[in-house]
């Protein structure tokens, strides 16, 4: 836990942010600690967590330390003081999850949807957030999180986004759904928000630099650096499901597919997509030991060793997850078939962890991970390394929409008047 602060005034923002992001990541933190880890002068720290606490963003807790003396102060988050959505839209479905500041699930709301109608999915998604604020009553939203294909921006020579998805690169989807649901919303790819999740409440907590490959409709990946979401120079990072493949690891012969898909698994066994995710569909293909799912399983383990190789030898991460729309022993099962790995710097004779791991979080990642980024936005020093400007036509003062911590204790409610379409 450790970071610069600044004890110019004019920092005093960021200071907030700091502060607020350190004693989350941490879980609780003392003052002391906060000293320590930032540089700031106590008396800083004193003002900034004042000011918190008096807020109710940061709670107190005392805890006895040896014997005697009085007990040390601790700060925590206060989980209940803020609520934001994530919603993920997908070909399945329109999956809705209203998280606290912590990343623990508060209410959720599943529906079918016109995916392929941007107008039509605006309209489901700001039902969805409605009926996640009802249950969510007296808790502060602090924002929307949409995470979903994100290649359809017009600005492609041609088009490379998943098909169906072509109308939605003519549609500012941040600034549509801010419309339609009064509260400030960031849109990001659904590899990228399920790596957020698996940072904050799954399998890579703790970790700074990993990357998570999802496996959905499509194929792509996100990528953390220094503990927040590597987007690239057009936040485009991660989009391996464009990558080619020698002869040997392509699709089956006829099929017009991408490659390690549920599109390639539902040729490869002989059915629809539909049929494929319906519960326990392919639990029941593995547990009989399906030869296409087995077949399937074989060549897609040798992509991934690939993919592994290459995504160590670039990008040295701790470790690489690998999740999506699997169930969890398929996905266990696609791990323990890529061993043994190639060769690349990861390969140390000491490490915390393996350097391949499935995911915790399956399905709902997106949908969670999207749910933190409002979190992240408000609250993280750093927050203008997210994807604040995808799907908007005006960029101008995106701090003022995310404001919660940063700003003064006035702040959430004169900005609720702009965004107050549900609370």
């Amino acid at each position: 836990m450790a970071a610069a602060g600044s004890n110019h005034s004019y920092s005093g923002r960021y200071n907030r942010r700091l502060v607020f992001d350190l004693v989350r990541s941490a879980g609780q933190a003392s003052r002391g600690d906060l000293v320590a880890s930032t540089g700031l002068q106590a008396q800083t720290i004193s003002n900034i967590t004042r000011e918190l606490l008096e807020r109710g963003l940061l709670a107190e807790t005392s805890r006895p330390v040896g014997g005697r003396g009085a007990p040390q102060k601790y700060l925590r988050v206060e989980a209940r003081a803020g609520c934001s959505y994530g919603i993920h839209i997908d070909r399945d479905g329109l999956n809705a999850i209203a998280c606290d500041l912590l990343g623990a699930e508060i209410a959720r709301h599943q529906t079918d949807f016109a995916w392929p109608d941007p107008e039509a999915t605006v309209e489901a998604v700001a039902r969805s957030v409605r009926q996640l604020a009802a249950q969510c009553a007296n808790i502060p939203s602090w924002g929307v999180g949409i995470a979903m294909p994100t290649l359809q921006e017009s600005e492609f020579d041609r088009y490379v986004g998943s098909p169906g998805w072509q109308d939605w690169g003519l549609l500012p989807t941040a600034e549509a759904m801010e419309a339609a649901c009064g509260l400030p919303v960031i849109v990001e790819n659904d590899a990228t928000a399920a790596a957020i999740a698996e940072l904050h409440v799954g399998a890579a907590a703790g970790l700074k630099n990993f990357v998570y490959i999802f496996m959905g409709h499509g194929l792509g990946a996100g990528i953390v650096v220094d503990g927040l979401p590597f987007q690239g120079a057009f936040n485009n990072a991660g989009e391996i499901g464009l990558l080619s493949w020698p002869a040997e690891l392509q699709p089956p012969a006829g099929a017009s597919v991408t490659p390690f898909s549920l599109e390639e698994l539902a040729q490869m066994v002989g059915c629809n997509e539909q049929a494929l995710r319906a519960p326990d569909r392919l639990d029941l293909l593995y547990r009989e030991r399906n030869g296409a799912l087995m077949t399937w399983l074989d060549l897609c383990s040798a992509r991934l060793r690939i993919l592994l190789a290459i995504s160590e030898n670039m990008l040295d991460p701790e470790t690489v997850l690998i999740s999506g729309w699997l169930p969890e022993p398929l996905c266990a099962s696609l791990v323990d078939r890529c061993y043994p790995l190639l060769p690349s710097v990861s390969a140390r004779k000491r490490r915390d962890r393996p350097r391949l791991l499935a995911a915790r979080l399956l399905a709902d990642a997106p949908a969670i991970g999207a749910a933190m980024l409002p979190v992240i936005a408000h609250g993280s020093p750093l927050f203008r390394r997210l994807s604040l400007t995808r799907g908007r036509t005006d960029t101008t003062d995106m701090e003022a929409r995310f404001d919660r911590v940063a700003g003064t204790t006035a702040m959430p409610e004169s900005s609720d008047e702009k965004f107050s379409g549900v609370e």
